[in-house]
């Protein structure tokens, strides 16, 4: 390191020193300081991960937005930020002064994009949204997902991060690799559930992970956000007495995750037959892993469900989404009774 200083220092004086030989000690420094080409185009630049200044000057010599690497390289070991080039995609032009890409690389402020991630979609289809928007490719995401050694960092069991990953809008810098990108929703997740669970991390990993897999089924059946906690009494009530789940979403997602199918318009009685460990009508318990990704008005209603009796809910209006419930089945029959003559 030493050794190295001690070069660029001599370098530094060999600029200056020709500098001076042109008729002005600082001629060189502020020829190289200045902007390559005041009428640039912008272009896009990447620094790599893990790639290191020497070749990052390099590259943008050749590249013609800066004069000289040497320059920038002097001037980054003056301002002592030779180690804090950031890697990602920038917009850079020949216009921009040496000290501006500096500054630049090292604040990290590249070319972000904005995707949202709704609420109740699955790990495949979030991993489509990242690579329409160039984020990520779609495989890459999903390896990211099923990375062992990042699952465990986040204390995840299960084979995959479905269920971790926070729906909601995003700003990403361009260049990110499918695991940072990741690493960010499944950091929100935790930071969301600190807020409405700070006394989650007495559960276990798996007590966790159980939880999160009912609140994939809440979201998938609630549509008005102060009856989800109701459905995830339900939930809670029905295993709590050994009585199957019985959830539509859980079929649906058989047909569209598993099967590859579109998905129906309504649930025959021949799709609640459907061989799956994901089918609630015939397996009691959760299923084996989340369904979708949840937002937080599942997971919280999963997180501190209500105390209730109920153990049956249906739809009673399709356009509000409203609900019965019922304790009892017979209750439960004649609700379905009012909502067919109601049809």
């Amino acid at each position: 390191m030493r050794l190295l200083t001690a070069l660029l220092i001599f370098l530094l004086a060999v600029l200056i020193m020709a500098g001076a030989a042109c008729g002005g000690a600082w001629y060189a420094w502020n020829y190289y300081g200045q902007c390559a080409d005041p009428e640039g185009d912008t272009v896009v630049f990447t620094v790599e991960s893990g790639e290191h200044l020497p070749e990052i000057a390099a590259r943008l010599e050749s590249q013609h937005l800066i004069k000289s690497a040497l320059f920038l390289r002097i001037l980054a070991k003056l301002d002592k930020t030779e180690n804090s080039f950031k890697s990602g995609q920038y917009s850079l032009s020949a216009a921009m002064t040496p000290r501006q890409i500096q500054n630049l690389l090292v604040a990290g402020t590249g070319i972000n994009i904005k995707v949202t991630i709704p609420e109740g979609i699955s790990l495949s289809r979030i991993a489509a949204i990242l690579e329409e928007a160039d984020l990520a490719r779609a495989e890459d995401f999903i390896a990211a997902a099923h990375d062992k050694e990042l699952l465990a960092k986040y204390f995840i069991t299960a084979d995959s991060a479905q269920g971790y990953i926070f729906p909601d809008s995003y700003l990403f810098q361009k260049g990110l690799t499918a695991k940072t990108v990741l690493s960010a929703m499944l950091d929100t997740f935790y930071a969301k559930l600190n807020a409405f669970c700070p006394g989650w991390k007495e559960l276990t990993p798996e007590e966790v992970y159980n939880k999160v897999i009912l609140a994939s089924i809440v979201e998938r059946e609630y549509r008005l956000p102060q009856e989800a906690p109701l459905i995830a009494s339900v939930f809670y009530n029905r295993l709590e007495h050994n009585i199957a789940l019985s959830s539509c979403a859980t079929v649906e997602y058989i047909i569209t995750e598993i099967q590859g199918k579109k998905h129906p318009e309504y649930i025959t009685y021949d799709d609640l037959k459907i061989k799956s460990p994901f089918n609630t009508y015939l397996n009691r318990g959760l299923p084996p892993a989340p369904i979708c990704n949840p937002g937080a008005v599942s997971l919280e209603a999963a997180f501190n469900p209500p105390e209730t009796d109920y153990l049956y809910f249906l739809l009673k209006d399709p356009e509000t989404g409203e609900h019965y419930f019922s304790k009892r089945f017979s209750e439960h029959n004649n609700a379905r009774v009012l909502y067919l003559k109601k049809r």
